[in-house]
């Protein structure tokens, strides 16, 4: 692969100099300018070195590296100069700069080595970067999908596909059904990806929340940001971006989502620069987006952008030869998680759990399973430790204020729904402010 270098220089003779230098090696792709405007115009194909003389009658040398490294922060930069300045290379380096050579006869041998140098640092710190991210893989929740029903095993061969290529993923599945487990593990299993697992939930945040939490924003662009932030597109940069519940993103953000993926650039908001991001998108909904797109709620372009390789994840109720071996995966990691004796369960609670449809899907289960080890006695999970019923109908007896019982509802479907506020504040025809109104005040707690 080819190593492209930059060199800006105001004299066309030391400029050819140097790049008669960097072509003894073959595999250097070397790009001339005498324009500084033009360099930075250029800056999108992302050179992996530029060498940039300090002294220019356009742009002096630090304001054209401090605008380099605004649109590529990670760039790295060789500053060639017939000006030997020692305050002015001391300051040069602590702003990102990786060398500084002065123009002398002896000027092939520094470029050389120097070249030398930053390419072992870029490597070792790409490498760093690579040996962090296995960390991270091996350090995620458990992202094991548990079942042996036909349809996970189909969905196990699904994620070993979905992780070897860069096509953008779109999940479904009704709420508890391990949406965000199967991103994990396409994560887990994306040999390529060498950034992080960044995961949003779009309906639990506030849709004017939810545009600077995407896309950053800079200092002073509003009322309250005394700095500048990176948004999730950023800090996604060659890892996975997970968006989930996408089909609550408003329409004009959707807007704003597709044009970044078709880009591949985003500016923060009060930004005026175009940053390049490269992400594995996964995206994940409990809706049907054709039926949203029918309705007008979701755009159809954006639609066959996230679409991709489609993943569906089928509710508990279908795959109920599962719930034996599910439940004794909980028990077993709720032992090792409390350091405690793992108990038995006897048939009776099992068929017990098997006879109820859990509308919560896998979430539910496991909450149900926790509970039962807590409740039994003598390492045995019986028929009666299985508590399944509705939270509100026991709760509803019991002698609580108004807005006790207010808190208890509201948190319940919370909970229930993935803490999906727009459907919790539909399902119980209130208001979503009313849902943030209660969470500020303490009442509840938004996950």
């Amino acid at each position: 692969m080819a190593y492209t270098i930059f060199v800006i220089d105001d004299d066309p003779w030391s400029s050819k100099k140097i790049r008669h230098i960097l072509n003894m090696n073959p595999d250097h792709d070397v790009v001339l300018f005498d324009d500084p405007y033009q360099l930075l115009n250029n800056l999108q194909q992302q050179p992996d070195l530029i060498c940039v003389d300090f002294l220019m009658p356009k742009m002096n040398g630090k304001q054209l590296i401090n605008e380099i490294l605004k649109q590529n922060p990670n760039q790295d930069i060789l500053v060639v100069s017939g000006q030997e300045n020692i305050p002015t290379v001391v300051d040069l380096l602590k702003i990102g700069v990786k060398d500084y050579i002065v123009k002398t006869e002896d000027l092939k041998n520094a470029i050389w080595k120097s070249l030398e140098n930053i390419k072992e640092k870029r490597q070792l710190k790409d490498e760093i970067k690579t040996l962090k991210s296995q960390v991270k893989k091996q350090n995620v929740e458990n992202t094991n999908i548990i079942g042996e029903n036909i349809d996970i095993k189909i969905l196990k061969e699904n994620i070993k596909k979905a992780a070897t290529t860069n096509i953008n993923i779109h999940i479904t599945g009704e709420t508890g059904t391990g949406k965000e487990m199967v991103a994990h593990s396409i994560y887990k299993n994306a040999k390529q990806i060498t950034g992080e697992f960044i995961s949003i939930n779009v309906s639990a945040i506030p849709s004017n929340l939810i545009e600077s939490e995407l896309f950053g924003y800079e200092k002073g662009s509003f009322t309250g940001a005394t700095k500048s932030k990176e948004g999730l597109f950023e800090k996604a940069h060659k890892g996975i971006l997970f968006l989930d519940e996408i089909a609550e993103l408003n329409f004009e953000l959707q807007s704003k989502l597709l044009r970044a993926l078709e880009e591949r650039k985003i500016r923060r908001i009060g930004g005026s620069k175009l940053i390049p991001v490269d992400f594995k998108l996964i995206t994940a909904t409990h809706k049907d987006l054709r039926t949203e797109i029918e309705n007008g709620t979701f755009r159809e372009d954006l639609f066959y952008r996230i679409y991709g390789f489609p993943i569906h994840l089928p509710p508990l109720r279908e795959r109920k030869s599962d719930i034996k071996i599910l439940t004794q995966h909980f028990i077993d990691n709720f032992a090792k998680q409390n350091n405690k004796k793992t108990p038995n369960i006897t048939s009776g609670a099992i068929k017990k759990l098997e006879s109820y449809s859990f509308p919560g899907n896998i979430r539910e289960l496991k909450s149900t399973v926790e509970l039962a080890f807590v409740l039994c006695e003598n390492y045995t999970i019986e028929k009666d430790d299985i508590r399944i019923h509705n939270k509100i109908k026991t709760t509803i007896a019991e002698e609580k204020t108004l807005n006790e019982h207010t808190n208890e509802i509201v948190q319940y479907y919370l909970e229930k729904y993935h803490f999906n506020v727009k459907k919790v504040a539909k399902l119980l025809d209130i208001g979503v402010s009313t849902i943030y109104h209660l969470a500020k005040q303490n009442r509840i707690k938004l996950k």
